[in-house]
């Protein structure tokens, strides 16, 4: 497979310190979760005065108001706690609506700014995936959400200790919903929308490095203090791949389909703990 690079040259007279700010500012958010509220302002802000302006550099900006906003929501909404047995297998459950809203939102976000910056489907990584692609995907999703829920609370024993909770069927409807909205939603906001504007504006090593140093960070929680430099180092390097994915293929659908796959089997060992 040859590689297929959809994003557009690095415009001429970018200004590669203005560019390097918001990515700068949203690294510094995922490292300091207070100062998230602050960092939406400030890049906001900054997105619209480039834009006004028409400098090139809003692009970088806009590439990472996606996740940028979609990070404080804990604020907003609450966080994830666990429901038990009972709570998990409700279809309208917390944990599952919420994750709907707040991908319904993060979505809406990377359509109003692609429409904002010129950007189609194509360039998101979003065409029409060709049938051995979409074979692969599902496939990767249906191996990863039931691995998951095999061999998940094995894996997890380092960073959470000994798990044991239920895996009713029941819970499988609230499972997809959430699988399918976060994993899509990220996805589309750090290999799609992030990795793909941050390549009009800086080489592809960086447009592929950023998103998944911040993805790694912001999937690090006080759960895993203890070994908290390796599960970063973890994340990141998923990060890594399924950007390297994205580029090759110039596709999102496997590592969305490997993405739901996990979050499927993520949310049974989230939700369905005792409470």
């Amino acid at each position: 497979m040859t590689a297929v690079r959809v994003e557009g040259p690095v415009a001429a007279g970018t200004n590669r310190l203005l560019v390097a700010w918001g990515p700068a500012i949203l690294l510094l958010a995922a490292l300091v979760p207070e100062l998230r509220p602050v960092a939406v302002v400030v890049l906001i802000a900054g997105w619209g005065i480039l834009r006004a302006a028409r400098r090139p550099e809003a692009i970088a900006w806009a590439a990472v108001l996606p996740v940028a906003l979609v990070l404080p929501w804990p604020w907003l909404l609450g966080a994830d706690t666990p429901l038990g047995s009972a709570g998990c297998t409700d279809p309208a459950s917390v944990i599952a609506v919420r994750r709907v809203a707040v991908a319904a939102f993060g979505l809406a976000v990377v359509a109003a700014l692609a429409r904002a910056h010129g950007s189609g489907l194509t360039e998101l990584g979003l065409r029409r995936p060709r049938a051995p692609e979409a074979a692969v995907a599902f496939a990767a999703l249906l191996v990863l959400a039931g691995g998951g829920l095999v061999v998940g609370p094995w894996l997890a024993r380092p960073f959470f200790g000994d798990l044991d909770f239920p895996r009713p069927i029941a819970a499988l409807v609230p499972a997809v919903a959430f699988g399918v909205a976060n994993g899509v939603l990220e996805e589309i906001s750090y290999r799609g929308a992030m990795q793909a504007w941050l390549g009009r504006a800086m080489p592809m090593a960086w447009a592929i490095g950023v998103p998944a140093l911040v993805f790694g960070i912001v999937h690090a929680g006080p759960e895993v203090l203890a070994l908290l430099p390796v599960h970063i180092a973890v994340m990141v390097a998923v990060g890594v791949a399924g950007g390297v994915a994205r580029a090759r293929l110039g596709s999102l659908w496997i590592p969305i389909g490997v993405h739901v796959g996990a979050d499927i089997a993520l949310y049974v060992g989230l939700a369905c703990r005792a409470a």
